[in-house]
Protein backbone atom coordinates (compact mmCIF):
# COMPACT_ATOMS: atom_id res chain seq x y z
CA UNK A 1 0.00 0.00 0.00
CA UNK A 2 2.70 2.63 0.85
CA UNK A 3 4.54 1.76 -2.17
CA UNK A 4 1.38 2.24 -4.19
CA UNK A 5 1.38 6.19 -2.62
CA UNK A 6 4.66 6.27 -3.14
CA UNK A 7 4.56 5.48 -6.90
CA UNK A 8 1.21 8.03 -7.55
CA UNK A 9 1.19 10.65 -9.99
CA UNK A 10 -0.18 13.23 -7.71
CA UNK A 11 1.76 15.91 -6.56
CA UNK A 12 1.19 17.30 -2.54
CA UNK A 13 -0.95 19.50 -1.62
CA UNK A 14 0.64 23.38 -1.83
CA UNK A 15 -1.48 25.21 0.85
CA UNK A 16 -4.52 24.55 3.22
CA UNK A 17 -7.98 23.53 2.23
CA UNK A 18 -8.95 27.55 3.39
CA UNK A 19 -6.31 29.19 1.17
CA UNK A 20 -8.00 27.31 -2.07
CA UNK A 21 -11.56 27.29 -1.39
CA UNK A 22 -11.21 31.26 -1.05
CA UNK A 23 -9.45 31.00 -4.62
CA UNK A 24 -12.59 29.33 -5.80
CA UNK A 25 -15.65 31.02 -4.17
CA UNK A 26 -14.18 34.33 -5.68
CA UNK A 27 -13.89 32.70 -9.45
CA UNK A 28 -17.07 31.21 -9.05
CA UNK A 29 -18.56 34.74 -7.86
CA UNK A 30 -16.71 36.25 -10.87
CA UNK A 31 -18.86 33.47 -13.32
CA UNK A 32 -22.10 34.23 -11.94
CA UNK A 33 -21.67 38.10 -12.17
CA UNK A 34 -20.72 37.47 -15.44
CA UNK A 35 -23.27 35.56 -16.46
CA UNK A 36 -25.56 37.74 -14.88
CA UNK A 37 -24.34 40.67 -16.94
CA UNK A 38 -24.18 38.65 -19.98
CA UNK A 39 -28.21 37.54 -19.36
CA UNK A 40 -29.34 40.97 -18.73
CA UNK A 41 -27.42 42.82 -22.09
CA UNK A 42 -26.78 39.98 -24.62
CA UNK A 43 -24.39 40.39 -27.09
CA UNK A 44 -24.66 43.99 -27.60
CA UNK A 45 -21.34 45.73 -29.16
CA UNK A 46 -19.75 47.39 -26.88
CA UNK A 47 -18.06 50.97 -26.95
CA UNK A 48 -14.70 51.27 -26.94
CA UNK A 49 -13.28 53.00 -23.19
CA UNK A 50 -12.09 56.48 -23.73
CA UNK A 51 -8.92 55.70 -21.85
CA UNK A 52 -8.19 51.91 -22.14
CA UNK A 53 -5.48 52.30 -19.44
CA UNK A 54 -7.18 53.38 -16.89
CA UNK A 55 -10.20 51.83 -17.91
CA UNK A 56 -9.40 48.44 -18.83
CA UNK A 57 -5.60 47.83 -18.84
CA UNK A 58 -4.35 49.49 -15.39
CA UNK A 59 -6.98 47.59 -13.09
CA UNK A 60 -6.42 44.35 -15.31
CA UNK A 61 -2.86 44.20 -14.35
CA UNK A 62 -3.69 45.16 -10.92
CA UNK A 63 -6.00 42.35 -10.14
CA UNK A 64 -3.62 39.80 -12.16
CA UNK A 65 -1.11 40.71 -10.17
CA UNK A 66 -2.54 40.47 -6.80
CA UNK A 67 -4.11 37.30 -8.14
CA UNK A 68 -0.29 35.93 -8.50
CA UNK A 69 0.33 37.33 -5.36
CA UNK A 70 -2.02 35.23 -3.60
CA UNK A 71 -1.19 31.80 -4.61
CA UNK A 72 2.53 32.77 -3.90
CA UNK A 73 2.81 34.21 -0.71
CA UNK A 74 -0.60 35.05 1.31
CA UNK A 75 -0.65 32.35 3.71
CA UNK A 76 2.68 30.92 3.10
CA UNK A 77 5.81 31.42 5.57
CA UNK A 78 7.96 31.79 2.55
CA UNK A 79 6.95 32.27 -1.78
CA UNK A 80 5.71 29.31 -3.38
CA UNK A 81 6.66 30.86 -6.72
CA UNK A 82 9.91 28.11 -7.51
CA UNK A 83 7.19 25.21 -6.65
CA UNK A 84 4.59 26.73 -8.79
CA UNK A 85 6.40 27.37 -11.74
CA UNK A 86 8.23 23.61 -11.76
CA UNK A 87 11.04 22.33 -13.93
CA UNK A 88 12.94 25.48 -14.98
CA UNK A 89 15.76 25.26 -18.14
CA UNK A 90 18.89 23.90 -16.59
CA UNK A 91 20.46 23.48 -20.27
CA UNK A 92 20.11 24.78 -23.96
CA UNK A 93 17.99 21.32 -24.72
CA UNK A 94 14.89 21.73 -22.10
CA UNK A 95 14.99 25.10 -23.09
CA UNK A 96 15.09 24.40 -26.89
CA UNK A 97 12.16 21.74 -26.20
CA UNK A 98 10.19 23.94 -24.17
CA UNK A 99 9.90 26.85 -26.80
CA UNK A 100 9.23 24.61 -29.71
CA UNK A 101 6.67 23.20 -27.34
CA UNK A 102 4.96 26.30 -27.01
CA UNK A 103 5.37 27.54 -30.14
CA UNK A 104 3.57 24.06 -31.37
CA UNK A 105 0.43 24.86 -28.87
CA UNK A 106 0.51 28.27 -30.17
CA UNK A 107 -0.32 27.29 -33.59
CA UNK A 108 -2.59 24.58 -32.19
CA UNK A 109 -4.55 26.93 -30.17
CA UNK A 110 -4.71 29.29 -34.03
CA UNK A 111 -6.05 26.57 -35.75
CA UNK A 112 -8.50 25.32 -33.09
CA UNK A 113 -9.51 28.93 -33.29
CA UNK A 114 -10.44 28.77 -36.71
CA UNK A 115 -12.59 25.53 -36.38
CA UNK A 116 -14.31 26.97 -33.50
CA UNK A 117 -15.75 30.12 -35.28
CA UNK A 118 -16.84 27.89 -38.49
CA UNK A 119 -19.26 25.44 -35.75
CA UNK A 120 -20.26 28.35 -33.38
CA UNK A 121 -21.42 31.72 -33.56
CA UNK A 122 -18.05 33.78 -32.11
CA UNK A 123 -18.54 37.51 -30.36
CA UNK A 124 -16.05 39.11 -29.92
CA UNK A 125 -17.23 42.41 -29.46
CA UNK A 126 -16.64 42.68 -25.68
CA UNK A 127 -12.91 41.80 -26.28
CA UNK A 128 -12.58 44.01 -29.44
CA UNK A 129 -13.75 46.99 -27.59
CA UNK A 130 -10.38 46.37 -25.20
CA UNK A 131 -7.78 45.75 -27.65
CA UNK A 132 -5.13 48.56 -28.74
CA UNK A 133 -5.49 50.64 -31.06
CA UNK A 134 -2.61 53.40 -30.92
CA UNK A 135 1.43 52.92 -30.80
CA UNK A 136 1.05 53.81 -26.87
CA UNK A 137 -2.00 51.48 -26.51
CA UNK A 138 0.17 48.35 -28.25
CA UNK A 139 3.03 49.02 -25.72
CA UNK A 140 0.24 48.96 -22.49
CA UNK A 141 -0.92 45.93 -24.30
CA UNK A 142 2.56 43.84 -24.32
CA UNK A 143 2.96 44.72 -20.57
CA UNK A 144 -0.75 43.46 -20.03
CA UNK A 145 0.08 40.47 -22.47
CA UNK A 146 3.18 39.15 -20.22
CA UNK A 147 1.12 39.86 -16.81
CA UNK A 148 -1.84 37.96 -17.61
CA UNK A 149 -0.06 34.63 -19.00
CA UNK A 150 2.11 34.40 -16.19
CA UNK A 151 -0.19 35.67 -13.53
CA UNK A 152 -2.86 33.12 -14.95
CA UNK A 153 -0.59 30.50 -15.67
CA UNK A 154 0.72 30.53 -11.88
CA UNK A 155 -3.14 31.07 -10.46
CA UNK A 156 -4.48 28.10 -12.88
CA UNK A 157 -2.46 25.60 -14.34
CA UNK A 158 0.11 25.97 -11.54
CA UNK A 159 -1.90 26.15 -8.17
CA UNK A 160 -5.05 25.55 -8.63
CA UNK A 161 -4.56 22.13 -11.53
CA UNK A 162 -1.81 21.37 -8.38
CA UNK A 163 -4.08 21.75 -5.75
CA UNK A 164 -7.71 20.58 -7.13
CA UNK A 165 -5.41 17.45 -7.90
CA UNK A 166 -4.04 17.01 -4.32
CA UNK A 167 -7.43 17.40 -2.84
CA UNK A 168 -9.44 15.40 -5.23
CA UNK A 169 -6.56 12.94 -5.12
CA UNK A 170 -6.50 12.36 -9.06
CA UNK A 171 -4.14 14.86 -11.09
CA UNK A 172 -6.78 14.53 -13.94
CA UNK A 173 -9.49 15.61 -12.43
CA UNK A 174 -7.30 18.86 -11.10
CA UNK A 175 -6.45 19.51 -14.90
CA UNK A 176 -10.17 18.91 -15.91
CA UNK A 177 -11.29 21.51 -12.74
CA UNK A 178 -9.16 24.18 -13.23
CA UNK A 179 -10.20 24.48 -16.93
CA UNK A 180 -13.79 24.88 -15.93
CA UNK A 181 -12.52 27.64 -13.23
CA UNK A 182 -10.52 29.33 -16.35
CA UNK A 183 -13.75 29.12 -18.47
CA UNK A 184 -15.89 30.52 -15.75
CA UNK A 185 -13.48 33.41 -15.17
CA UNK A 186 -14.65 34.63 -18.47
CA UNK A 187 -18.46 33.99 -18.37
CA UNK A 188 -19.11 37.86 -18.92
CA UNK A 189 -17.96 37.02 -22.81
CA UNK A 190 -20.77 34.37 -23.12
CA UNK A 191 -21.40 30.80 -22.53
CA UNK A 192 -19.90 29.57 -25.93
CA UNK A 193 -16.35 32.28 -24.68
CA UNK A 194 -16.75 29.54 -21.36
CA UNK A 195 -16.43 26.22 -23.16
CA UNK A 196 -13.97 27.84 -25.58
CA UNK A 197 -11.68 29.25 -22.83
CA UNK A 198 -12.09 26.17 -20.78
CA UNK A 199 -10.89 24.05 -23.87
CA UNK A 200 -7.81 26.05 -24.20
CA UNK A 201 -6.99 25.95 -20.23
CA UNK A 202 -7.49 21.81 -20.54
CA UNK A 203 -4.48 22.15 -23.21
CA UNK A 204 -2.21 24.35 -21.38
CA UNK A 205 -3.06 21.74 -18.32
CA UNK A 206 -1.82 19.04 -19.95
CA UNK A 207 1.47 20.64 -21.57
CA UNK A 208 1.85 22.04 -17.93
CA UNK A 209 1.36 18.34 -16.46
CA UNK A 210 3.55 16.63 -19.37
CA UNK A 211 6.21 19.04 -19.11
CA UNK A 212 6.19 19.41 -15.22
CA UNK A 213 6.81 23.44 -15.74
CA UNK A 214 4.50 26.22 -16.03
CA UNK A 215 7.52 27.48 -18.82
CA UNK A 216 5.72 26.49 -22.13
CA UNK A 217 2.52 27.42 -21.05
CA UNK A 218 3.54 30.94 -20.24
CA UNK A 219 5.20 31.22 -23.51
CA UNK A 220 2.18 30.56 -24.86
CA UNK A 221 -0.09 32.35 -23.61
CA UNK A 222 1.62 35.61 -23.10
CA UNK A 223 2.41 34.85 -27.17
CA UNK A 224 -0.92 34.22 -27.60
CA UNK A 225 -2.41 37.44 -26.15
CA UNK A 226 0.13 39.26 -27.89
CA UNK A 227 -0.93 38.25 -31.46
CA UNK A 228 -5.16 38.76 -30.29
CA UNK A 229 -4.29 42.45 -29.07
CA UNK A 230 -1.47 43.53 -31.87
CA UNK A 231 -3.09 41.95 -34.47
CA UNK A 232 -6.66 42.87 -34.49
CA UNK A 233 -9.24 40.57 -35.68
CA UNK A 234 -12.90 41.79 -37.16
Amino acid sequence: MSSERQSSPVAPALAPLWHTAALVALYLLVGVVGTLVTARHGSVALAPPASRLGAVYAPLVVVQVALALYVVRVGRPKSAFTDLLGHRWTDVRRACVDVALALATFVALRLFDLAWARVFVVDRSAVLAELPVTGLERAEWAVVAVTVGVSEELVFRGYLQTQLGALTGRAALGVVLQAALFGIAHAEQGGEAVARVALYGAGLGVLARLRRSLLPGMICHVATDLVSGLVRSR
